[in-house]
């Protein structure tokens, strides 16, 4: 019997097209309505509309109800059940240097902080520094 597994081998993994049950990291609202995840964006001249994402890990299809400028990043990006921005402050994505927003994901039996990348293209995403200890996405780089 090994004993020396590592750290990295004891992680779980969460695979593409994974279904993420997500909610708000505020009020605990569910955010998924007729299987799509659902926040308000706030466009860079104050337009609002609704920005409608794919609940499954690593399919990236979204809809707004605004029309958004390929690249431009999103002014603000809000829970739809108590408003609050899901804007992190001080975060950046790890590709584009935008800033990203934060909703909970239920992930092997619990809640997870799961990052997205507020610009319109870059397909960014990832978890916290402290559940990458015990599972990695799919497509991580920490393989």
């Amino acid at each position: 019997m090994n004993l020396n597994i590592s750290k990295e081998d004891k992680r779980k993994i969460i695979t593409s097209g994974t279904y993420l049950h997500s909610f708000c990291p505020f009020c605990k609202v569910c955010l998924i309505e007729k299987d799509e995840l659902r926040f308000i964006i706030i466009e860079n001249d104050d337009q609002e509309g609704t920005l409608s994402l794919s609940p499954y890990l690593n399919v990236f299809l979204h809809e707004t109800s605004i029309q958004i400028p390929k690249g431009s990043e999103a002014k603000d990006i809000i829970c739809p059940h108590c408003k609050k921005s899901l804007v992190v402050q001080g975060d950046s994505c790890h590709e584009c240097g935008s800033r990203t927003i934060m909703i909970d994901v239920e992930a092997v039996s619990r809640m997870i902080d799961f990052y997205i990348c507020a610009r319109k293209g870059c397909s960014w995403h990832g978890i916290s520094h402290e559940d990458l200890d015990d599972m990695m996405l799919d497509d991580s780089l920490e393989w």
